[in-house]
């Protein structure tokens, strides 16, 4: 098993055991070892076999024990037991906004409802309303929450389109016809959202199409075939989303990639641009339109070139102005992931992260990085250990020593403050003006209207110790929709006080989107691209931050981590602007 799915298999029992009202102790030690998994460079497997997975943090004896039977039999007896007693499909309604265990659980007692198409029948029948605790409003919001549930049935946010087209890439590349296989569509383009998991795969000869095709829909996370053509094929998948391989020869392989890459709309205008100029553009050839001569090209660039045109990397392609920016010579130098020089937000073992400082800076060094800031979390958050003024202190001494050990390195003492309910900070002004970077985030009251925090967020942006907002929206892609904050207010104010947005780097959040960092740079908002990392491993996920950076067309200038140390200090500090 891969590490993967232990963790998914870890934290379905977290929640079977809150479904069935076990302690809390108890679903979050099963919750903490599938983060640490998660968190893992090596396979399981190794670990396990070496005997150095007791060294892993919050893997106790009991944990270990259901990894190795997990290892050996493909699943573990208490995973087995949970799901025999309850369906696994009444985890769906614990997962929908408003609901969780408690109330799950009273509907599948008391209602017999076992699954989301259950309970959108029983919420339009009206039977919810009657039950204690519930009424019209949770009934209004259950079946709102099912629809927007349904809207994303077939897509998946980008972190897990990306897991599963590296799953089937692996596979493509071991078939002996296959010469290549490169990722197109949504994913190539960086997308937040996924809709389809597309490949273009390279064979010698056409012939060999077939076999290819065969050997992949066999892999055991596709499922029913879709369609099929002798050099195609489109499946469902395991995870939801769709999935289109298709093969051609060498001389096919770029206009394929071209195309497949999209967006539907740039291909579109590329199309025009091509018929102006005397050619053909389709899925297979770039064509003379006066000899029917297909142009031989061996890059996407070769193609750009011919059409009169910069190269547009994938992340611009969306008919956002790319086109007439790349015939003018204006495409900007984007922003690039050797740019960066640091992260910004990050938690260690002293609040609810996995690895200690030593070990984020260890990592860090290792990633080329000149600095960190360590962000732990503030007391108001006690699920997160947040730290109180005496742990901060404490910390940032910690800080102060580590420190003494390099010349080339350096880290900032920081916190992440919470954004309390009444917009109050969750720490006294005199505690952080000793940081050195304070992001300030919502972490609760997320159902408050739309004034109430949008006012929240603007104190917070108002103090004068508080350098960064925080996933400023407070969306998780495919779980939470983002709280009703009025971003562009969020925005003029923080050009007004010249303060600094975050895109949250993680691939459940990307927040900021790209839309509105767009605006942030339209109004002269800084932005500072941060993991908002709780182990080693999350701390490469930077790469999918980047990602929305480059979509909004930003370049280094724009993005404070991208600054050498001093001149960062200086932005922090407020006696300058990037």
């Amino acid at each position: 098993m891969r590490n993967a799915e232990i963790a998914w298999a870890l934290y379905q029992i977290a929640d079977l055991l809150d479904f069935k009202g076990e302690e809390f102790f108890k679903t979050r030690a099963y919750r903490r070892a599938a983060r640490a998994i998660i968190g893992l460079d090596r396979p399981v497997a190794d670990l396990y076999a070496s005997g150095e997975l007791k060294n892993v943090p919050n893997l106790g004896k009991n944990i270990i024990a259901k990894i190795g039977e997990m290892l050996s039999t493909g699943e573990c007896s208490l995973h087995r037991e949970l799901k025999q007693q309850i369906p696994v499909t009444v985890l769906d309604l614990m997962a929908l906004p408003g609901l969780g265990p408690k109330r799950a659980k009273m509907l599948y007692e008391q209602l017999g409802v076992t699954s989301i198409d259950e309970l959108e029948q029983a919420a339009r029948g009206r039977k919810v309303r009657g039950l204690p605790g519930m009424g019209v409003k949770t009934e209004i919001n259950i079946i709102h929450h099912i629809g927007l549930l349904k809207k994303k049935a077939h897509s998946l946010p980008l972190g897990a389109a990306r897991e599963l087209a590296a799953q089937l890439g692996e596979y493509l590349e071991q078939l002996a016809a296959v010469r290549k296989s490169t990722v197109a569509g949504d994913i190539r383009r960086w997308a937040e959202v996924v809709y389809s998991v597309d490949f273009i795969v390279l064979a010698d000869h056409m012939e060999e199409a077939g076999d290819i095709i065969e050997s992949f829909i066999t892999h055991p996370v596709l499922g029913e075939v879709l369609w099929r053509e002798p050099d195609r094929v489109r499946t469902t998948s395991r995870w939801g989303v769709p999935v289109e391989l298709v093969v051609v020869t060498r001389e096919r392989y770029w206009p394929a990639l071209l195309w497949a890459t999209g967006s539907r709309s740039h291909v579109r205008r590329l199309q025009l641009r091509a018929w102006k100029r005397g050619w053909r553009l389709d899925a297979h050839r770039l064509v003379s339109r006066s000899d029917g001569q297909a142009a031989r090209v061996d890059s996407e660039e070769a193609i750009y070139r011919l059409l009169g045109l910069q190269y547009v990397v994938p992340e611009l392609r969306e008919n956002n102005g790319e086109i007439s920016a790349a015939a003018g010579d204006r495409l900007p130098r984007l922003l690039d992931l050797e740019d960066i020089r640091g992260d910004l937000h990050m938690h260690t073992k002293w609040s609810d992260g996995l690895g200690s400082i030593e070990e984020m800076a260890r990592r860090a060094r290792e990633k080329g990085y000149s600095y960190i800031a360590v962000t732990d979390h503030s007391p108001s958050l006690k699920i997160a250990r947040g730290l109180s003024p005496e742990r901060l202190l404490a910390q940032f001494e910690r800080i102060s020593a580590l420190n003494e050990q390099w010349d080339d390195f350096h880290i900032l003492t920081g916190v992440e403050v919470d954004i309390l309910a009444d917009g109050k900070l969750d720490h006294m002004d005199e505690v952080l003006a000793r940081a050195n970077v304070v992001i300030a985030s919502v972490h609760s009251g997320f159902k408050q209207d739309r004034d109430t925090i949008t006012r929240r967020i603007k104190a917070a942006i108002e103090n004068e110790h508080v350098n960064i907002i925080g996933h400023p929206t407070g969306r998780l892609l495919g779980y939470r929709e983002s709280y009703a904050v009025d971003v562009e207010e969020i925005i003029e104010t923080a050009a007004r006080y010249n303060k600094v947005l975050e895109i949250n780097s993680s691939p459940d959040r990307l927040d900021l989107n790209d839309y509105y960092v767009q605006l942030a740079r339209e109004s002269g908002v800084c932005i500072a691209i941060n993991t908002d990392a709780h182990d080693l491993r999350r701390m490469d996920e930077i790469i999918y931050g980047v990602s929305v950076a480059r979509r909004a067309w930003l370049e280094p200038r724009h993005v404070i981590n991208t600054l050498p140390l001093p001149e960062l200090l200086q932005v922090l500090r407020g006696e300058s602007r990037v």
